[in-house]
């Protein structure tokens, strides 16, 4: 089980170094809007955005995507202060998504980089189509199997990432898909320390806290580079996710 108390002390600790050192994710909410501006258009009156975090993906919505009504969702409190810095006057519920109560409706629901933290993906799923009007739009990215694989061969440590087909089957209970994409990136660095500060520093070493000794870190470092050198540097593996969803009629009178 998921400990949100972990997720949200780890990345609260990490908001002063995450805009550097999260580029997958950045990356990511780029080509997020994109695809909204692909399939869903670009006109919305409401939209909820929810795990802003730093507000990659808000600074994307708003120079793209036009709206009325912004509303932003995130566990951490802080969020607020930077998704202000962006959208003036954005609409800012915290709280745990799984958790807080919603009396909006929206046109159009986002998350980058969020959905792999969510206990339960179907209780979330609902939630978000029972507060979506008929022809909305639920576009977020989420995190593969092979995501992060260096780390689970070495430490056995890993988040229960959803496999593809379950994903899909997930989605298609509540929604339309309309576009699903999966993809593989890889990010080099000089020592598989290295790696490890990447990912304190993204704030994605929630999972579990490992207790490191000299003895455990020199194992670490030596497995890691025998298996996962690429010429002087070593590798690690981003498996990201693109989900478009459409709640049509069907969905809304629960006939799919």
């Amino acid at each position: 089980m998921i400990n949100k108390d972990l997720v949200k002390f780890r990345f609260k600790k990490s908001i002063a170094t995450y805009d550097n050192s999260a580029v997958i994710q950045k990356e990511m909410a780029h080509r997020l809007v994109g695809k909204v501006l692909e399939y869903c258009g670009n006109n919305f009156d409401k939209v909820f955005e929810f795990g802003v975090g730093t507000g990659f993906l808000s600074k994307s919505i708003l120079n793209e995507i036009n709206f009325e009504e912004y509303y932003a969702n995130d566990i951490i409190e802080e969020s607020e202060f930077c998704i202000r810095n962006i959208i003036k006057d954005v609409k800012f519920l915290p709280g745990d998504i799984e958790k807080i109560n919603i009396k909006e409706n929206f046109d159009l629901v986002l998350s980058n980089a969020v959905m792999q933290w969510i206990y339960d993906t179907d209780e979330l799923l609902l939630k978000i189509k029972n507060n979506m009007n008929s022809g909305g739009y639920f576009a977020f990215t989420t995190f593969g199997e092979r995501n992060f694989e260096e780390i689970k061969q070495t430490t056995g440590v890993a988040l229960n990432y959803l496999k593809t087909e379950t994903l899909k089957e997930k989605c298609s209970h509540f929604f339309e898909i309309i576009n699903y994409e999966e993809n593989l990136e890889t990010l080099y660095f000089d020592t598989p320390l290295d790696v490890l500060k990447h990912i304190k520093y993204s704030g994605t070493n929630s999972i579990k806290t490992l207790n490191w000794t000299i003895s455990k870190l020199k194992t670490f470092e030596e497995y890691y580079r025998k298996n996962f050198s690429s010429g002087t540097k070593v590798a690690l593996t981003y498996n990201p996710i693109y989900v478009v969803l459409k709640l049509n009629q069907l969905n809304d009178l629960n006939l799919l």
